[in-house]
């Protein structure tokens, strides 16, 4: 009778600790720890060096194939393949896809690549090539619309000169910020980090939300829809990440305009099990 009652206890104490283990909460650092890490790089876009761009603000860029620049890239390249992204991600359609895969094969084999400027061969295929990557992955959206014309005539008919005025030195004002930069021959790094510094990206933001959205008479929407389909076209990268990503993918690169990485770091924020990653994290380390 003893016997059975020691059997009994144990049994009692082990299902107890059984169910206290499965009732048991990850500590924050576990949940931290298995979150996915996407680092988020906005980028200037260096191919607009002596010419210019298709954005809003137009601004002088810099000579990336410069040997200074060149060597700082090279050391912000290594930082990033010691973090270690399983996929990269860049600013470039669903449909360049098959030229992007071929274009990176030639610069894995030659010496294609060198002399070009974009960020996406500079930096994306540089880091992909250093992880012995086979591909990096195309998720920018272009079937939308952009009519920022059609925006400042309705702000005209709609009277709103303290609107456009305050386009207008928004715009001036990162024009002059980043032209200073550039015009000093300031580091990389630190083109990088005014480009992704948190102020920016609320600036960059809130153009679209609090500024274009208002543009208008109040029965005309353009500044609604405007804005509407700026950020349909980052939901829809966000979209094809979260495709892309699989289950084996603990960290991920994201490289983009910096207007893109505005938008996606609030839709990645969002996200319960990823996390966002800075550039300047990586440099620090």
């Amino acid at each position: 009778m003893k016997s059975y009652h020691i059997i009994l206890t144990i049994c009692l104490i082990t299902i107890i600790s059984c169910q206290n283990s499965t009732d048991r909460k990850p500590t924050e650092g576990q949940v931290e720890s298995n979150k996915v890490q996407v680092l988020l790089v906005g980028s200037s876009h260096w191919n607009n060096y002596r010419q210019g761009g298709f954005d809003i603000a137009q601004t002088n860029e810099i000579d990336i194939l410069s040997e200074d620049y060149q060597k700082e890239l090279e050391s912000i390249a290594n930082k990033i393949a010691k973090f270690g992204p399983d996929k990269i991600f860049v600013e470039r359609t669903l449909a360049y896809q098959p030229k992007l895969d071929s274009l990176f094969n030639l610069y894995k084999n030659t010496n294609w690549g060198q002399d070009k400027r974009n960020e996406i061969y500079q930096l994306g295929f540089r880091v992909a090539s250093k992880l012995n990557h086979k591909q990096i992955f195309g998720i920018d959206y272009r079937n939308t619309s952009f009519p920022y014309d059609s925006l400042m005539s309705a702000m005209t008919i709609a009277n709103q000169e303290k609107l456009i005025h305050k386009f207008n030195l928004d715009i001036e004002e990162y024009e002059n910020q980043y032209n200073g930069l550039v015009n000093d021959k300031a580091s990389l790094i630190d083109i990088f980090n005014f480009l992704n510094n948190k102020e920016q990206r609320r600036i960059n933001l809130d153009w679209y939300l609090s500024a274009a959205n208002q543009a208008g008479t109040i029965d005309n929407n353009i500044g609604s829809f405007l804005a509407s389909e700026w950020i349909k076209r980052n939901i829809f990268s966000y979209g094809l990440i979260q495709k892309y990503v699989e289950e084996k993918d603990k960290k991920i690169m994201v490289l983009m305009g910096a207007g893109h990485i505005a938008v996606l770091e609030n839709l990645i924020n969002s996200k319960s099990d990823w996390k966002t990653i800075e550039l300047e994290q990586l440099i620090r380390e």
